[in-house]
């Protein structure tokens, strides 16, 4: 539901803004100080939030030339500045939720969200029929799929301890698939790689010890946070191969 309203309020933007007034926006957004929540979620914002909404909109006006040529123009603004600066649309999107006076628990709405966002930033580019580069993209979206189910199964405590075990398994199975890759990219990349698997292994044990203060707790958002750092650290992981087999 926010979303739409996000996309909307942004078409009316696109309508009334000049390019001008885009780096205007950007900048007044740029000073804001990020915070660690808008580091991890404002990263995951635009192919978690805006890109599938953006997708479904465009298929919707897809034969009507003036209102696909505006979202186009909406979708090269909107890359434009979250480029410019990483956490816009996260921000963003706040201020069209305390505008809207919508109640809406971003953490777990995110995490929701990532059972059906597009997994296209867990492709290793050009190297799509690689098998081990396959397997890395597989067991990263198994994870993201799997942890996107938290919100929903919590309060079955049942389902909730067996998707744990899923979680666990998904876990042990993508490092093994980091591990394979850390192997196989160039010798140049291996630090870059390892230190991102550092920091994986570090997100997976402080979602574990979360899960542990929940079943004594029941902060249901302190786990959802704990997953969603987890989603992100999976993603730079993958980002950063890229990133590396780009430059060779």
């Amino acid at each position: 539901m926010f979303a739409d309203e996000s996309i909307k309020a942004c078409a009316r933007f696109q309508l009334n803004l000049s390019a001008s007034s885009y780096t205007h926006l950007v900048l007044v957004f740029s000073s804001f100080t990020m915070n660690e929540e808008g580091g991890y979620l404002g990263a995951m914002t635009y192919q978690c939030l805006y890109n599938p909404v953006m997708e479904k909109i465009k298929h919707q006006h897809r034969d009507e030339p003036r209102a696909s040529l505006a979202l186009n123009k909406l979708h090269t603004a909107l890359t434009t500045c979250e480029q410019a600066s990483p956490s816009f649309l996260y921000d963003f999107t706040k201020v069209i939720l305390d505008d809207s006076e919508l109640n809406v628990n971003l953490q777990e709405s995110y995490l929701r969200m990532h059972d059906t966002s597009p997994t296209n930033d867990l492709i290793v580019s050009g190297y799509e029929q690689n098998a081990d580069y396959k397997e890395l993209t597989k067991r990263a979206i198994e994870l993201r799929r799997v942890l996107s189910r938290v919100p929903e199964e919590m309060s079955d405590r049942h389902a909730f301890l067996e998707t744990i075990k899923l979680i666990a398994s998904s876990i042990k199975k993508l490092l093994e698939a980091i591990n394979t890759v850390y192997r196989i990219v160039p010798v140049t990349a291996q630090p870059a790689v390892e230190k991102r698997k550092r920091e994986f292994v570090h997100y997976s044990k402080r979602f574990s010890n979360t899960l542990k203060t929940y079943f004594k707790d029941q902060n249901a958002n302190q786990v959802s946070v704990s997953a969603n750092q987890l989603v992100f650290q999976t993603t730079m992981i993958v980002r950063t191969i890229n990133e590396k087999l780009r430059r060779g």
